[in-house]
């Protein structure tokens, strides 16, 4: 009998084993190579129908848990529908992806279609193509030319938005098309002409396309009761004006005497009336779906073009109090934008409930009183019946009433001690603002999770990126609310056996229980993913970024301070990296941590005690053979430092906002020093003066700037102000207004380090900028020998063609000169012609070329 169990046991034992080993292959091959897949849109970043399709893209292939690598690019088709565009694009791609295998490609519109089709040999390893936001006519035309080709058909159909409007008013006979004459337009134009035709012949379609602006505000200014008013796609007026697409909405809708239709959702909030609209993030949804069924495997040629329902039946609720439309006019299943909240409407059920409880409870009062009243009657009965008895039990019942009173008073005291003291408890371990746990429960939990024998934990120093700045200027109650809403989306991304703390301020701390050095870093990388999209406190929509610091115990700390200062080192490193990032400790930080306490020490009387100076580094013009500019560079040297290297204080300069009062100190030092050469005869010399985004972002900057132009008597056209690119990523609205405002009183605007960071075609079209500085990483190895292996000649092809002045940073040999000749780059600038020269050297090395 023993020997049948032993043999049972051992049975049971192997298949265990045989399960878990199984079980251990299949999660080994379960992880697959990483598929990189190409997003190519037809038009810019800014124009809302591309960013909500490439939003409805990305949405869905992220939710997969494919391993995939997301690239995307904007051909800006609308403002540049020309060749040598093309051509431009070929080459950046030919560059980019060259030794990059792609697996999938997506396209939006018909242009980036077309490009992918022509082009996908030579540039896109012969991938598989999925296309979003293509009508029905461009599909005619390809469908059964190319192989390893699927995608979404976009189906305009105004036909039902038309039967809303007949049904809300009768009368119409005429239907006034807002488009234009780009491609898109034309094609959209054809297509809701033959579906009107279809529909109702009698309805006469009026296309807009050809008249000016103005003639089209005063246009549907005079539309009458038998008219309907369409927007479909704009961009530009009959006379090639560009307008914005959002602009010529809003602008139409208000001199509009009838409600305007709209083809595309992203029309609302834009003047929109609504309308059966096409929804640019529901084909963003679809085409995603198609991409995951090739990337799982399924041939595209296999996968049918289908047209899938992307409308939305939306009315705004504005316009329809505009032009006195009732609810009822519309479909039952439509949805309403912008309705103000009805408590009635929208809790109805619990309204009549707590209604039907209040008369529950007044019947039931009413038939106690009626029960009081009879015990009453029957009380006075017995009284009279035996008025000694019922002496005896009214003093009774009084001094039991006393007792009960007294009792009651008792235990209401208790209990309003037992909640006070639970109150001040909470209070005492919780963060008033955010309800998160505050820094003493965070050193109580530390004392029993890092003491009770976890071989692992890890902790996370989480500080927002500018949080001074937002405070500052927008407000400590905009600064609270953003503190709360930022907590809410942190405490989303939390792994089990971890919470989230605040220090106080912008300082959160997320402690980990049972998490090594790998899941404590992708939890950072989620955190920092999760704020890649924009808050709105207050109706106001703002990106935020954090910098992380990461802390493993017991190999970086064997108690809750140690790990708390070394999470802190981590993260200071990571906002000098560049912010929006997260850095894992290492002791070599801590020599690091204390050179930049010792350099923000001395950096905060380094002004006082006169301890900067202007250094200026000319700029020589290729085509005039002289020096026509002078970039200001600021030094420090410190009487305990030494020389301090601007790579290492300007950081510091920034993070303790003592760069804007540094960086109007050396505005005032150049312009000075530009109008003492000016004076000298050299009236034709430019200064350069690089510019913080802290700077910008004050709101006296630009008025600021001009006094000190004024207060010199320069010429706002001999100062250019150099920004880098990632003043653009992080601030574009502010930067863009203000800029334009500089550059329209005639200051120039130089874009600095080009190439080294973001480098959006997109913002180079949109900003004023009169400057193009290439980095120097561009130039290092540029060579007439090796001149087609580098993309720095078509940079300079590309700032000659916007009409941009190109000036090449970090020359240093003839060979790289020679490069710059051929290619007719503007200017140069680099040690080959000098160095950068305190200002008497500048004076004698400027007479000296006189």
């Amino acid at each position: 009998m023993m020997l049948k169990n032993w043999s049972r046991i051992l049975l049971a034992v192997f298949t265990f084993s045989l399960v878990l080993s199984l079980s251990f292959t299949a999660s080994a091959f379960s992880i697959e190579k990483q598929k990189n897949i190409l997003i190519i849109h037809s038009y810019s970043e800014g124009l809302q129908w591309t960013s909500e399709q490439n939003a409805g893209i990305i949405e869905n292939i992220t939710k997969s848990n494919n391993n995939c690598a997301i690239f995307v690019e904007y051909m800006d088709w609308k403002n540049y529908p020309y060749q040598n565009n093309l051509d431009s694009l070929y080459n950046y791609l030919k560059y980019k992806y060259s030794d990059k295998k792609l697996d999938l490609i997506i396209t939006t519109d018909d242009a980036a279609l077309t490009f992918a089709l022509e082009n996908r040999g030579d540039l896109f390893s012969n991938a598989p193509i999925v296309f979003s936001g293509v009508n029905q006519e461009k599909i005619s035309q390809i469908q059964g030319k190319y192989e390893n080709l699927t995608g979404v058909m976009e189906e305009i159909d105004p036909t039902d938005t038309i039967r809303m409007a007949r049904k809300i008013n009768p009368d119409i006979e005429n239907l006034y098309l807002m488009v234009d004459n780009s491609e898109s337009g034309v094609t959209t134009s054809k297509i809701i002409l033959e579906k009107v035709k279809q529909m109702n012949p009698e309805i006469k379609v009026i296309p807009m396309n050809n008249m000016s602006f103005s003639t089209v505000i005063d246009t549907v200014g005079r539309l009458d009761n038998k008219s309907m008013l369409l927007f479909a796609t704009y961009y530009s007026d009959g006379t090639g004006s560009i307008i914005d697409f959002n602009l010529a909405c809003r602008e139409v809708s208000k001199y509009s005497a009838v409600p305007t239709y709209h083809l595309y959702d992203f029309g609302l909030n834009n003047g929109a009336f609504g309308g059966n609209m096409l929804s640019g993030r529901l084909y963003g949804n679809y085409a995603a779906e198609l991409a995951l069924r090739i990337l799982e495997g399924e041939s595209a040629d296999n996968i049918a073009i289908y047209s899938p329902k992307a409308t939305r039946k939306v009315f705004d609720y504005n316009q329809m109090k505009r032009f006195n439309i009732s609810r009822d006019k519309l479909p039952s299943d439509t949805e309403i934008f912008n309705e103000p909240f009805s408590f009635f409407e929208t809790y109805r059920l619990l309204v009549l409930a707590v209604a039907a409880v209040f008369i529950f409870l007044i019947l039931f009062v009413m038939i106690l009183l009626i029960y009081i009243k009879k015990i009453r009657r029957i009380r006075k009965e017995l009284h009279i019946s035996n008025e000694e008895l019922t002496q005896t039990y009214e003093e009774l019942v009084a001094t039991d009433d006393e007792l009960k009173n007294q009792l009651h008073e008792i235990s209401e005291i208790q209990r309003n001690l037992a909640e006070s003291e639970e109150k001040y408890t909470y209070l005492a371990l919780h963060d008033v603002l955010t309800g998160l746990p505050n820094r003493r429960s965070l050193f109580e939990d530390a004392d029993r999770i890092l003491h009770k024998g976890n071989k692992k934990a890890a902790l996370l120093f989480i500080d927002m990126d500018n949080f001074k700045y937002i405070n500052d200027t927008m407000g400590h109650e905009f600064g609270d609310l953003l503190i709360k809403a930022a907590s809410d989306r942190l405490s989303l991304d939390l792994l089990e056996k971890s919470t989230l703390y605040r220090l106080g301020g912008d300082e959160f701390i997320i402690l980990a229980e049972e998490t090594g050095q790998d899941r404590a870093e992708q939890l950072t990388a989620d955190i920092l993913y999760s704020f890649k999209e924009n808050f709105f406190v207050k109706n106001i929509g703002l990106h935020i970024s954090f910098s992380i610091g990461i802390a493993i115990y017991p190999k970086h700390g064997n108690n809750i301070e140690e790990l708390i200062k070394s999470a802190d080192i981590a993260m200071y490193k990571a906002k000098e990296s560049g912010k929006n990032r997260y850095v894992l400790y290492d002791k070599i930080m801590n020599k690091d941590f204390t050179e930049r306490m010792n350099i923000e020490k001395h950096l905060h009387t380094a002004m006082d005690n006169n301890e900067f100076e202007l250094f200026y580094q000319p700029q020589f013009d290729l085509n005039t053979n002289k020096v026509t500019g002078l970039e200001a560079l600021l030094r420090w040297r410190s009487p305990e430092l030494g020389l301090v290297s601007p790579m290492k204080f300007i950081k510091v300069a920034e993070d303790t906002h003592l760069i804007i009062q540094l960086g109007e100190w050396v505005l005032i030092q150049a312009c000075d020093f530009l109008s003492h050469l000016h004076k000298q005869g050299l009236t034709d010399m430019k200064m350069s003066v690089n510019i913080s985004t802290l700077q910008i972002f004050q709101s006296d900057f630009n008025t600021k700037v001009l006094k000190i132009i004024d207060y010199f008597k320069l010429d706002p056209s001999s100062i250019e102000l150099e920004i880098t690119e990632t003043v653009l990523i992080e601030s574009f609205e502010v930067v863009y207004d203000k800029l334009l405002k500089l550059r329209e009183k005639g200051i120039g605007i130089a874009l600095d380090d080009f190439g080294k960071g973001y480098s959006s075609l997109s913002y180079l079209k949109q900003l004023p900028i009169t400057t193009l500085k290439i980095d120097k990483t561009f130039i290092d190895n540029v060579s007439l020998i090796q001149e087609n292996k580098t993309i720095t000649q078509h940079i300079i092809k590309m700032g000659r063609s916007m009409g941009i002045s190109v000036i090449a940073e970090g020359v240093e040999h003839n060979d790289q000169l020679e490069y710059l000749k051929k290619y007719e780059c503007d200017k140069i600038q680099g040690y080959l012609f000098s160095r950068p020269l305190p200002k008497e050297e500048v004076e004698k090395l400027l007479k000296g070329l006189k």
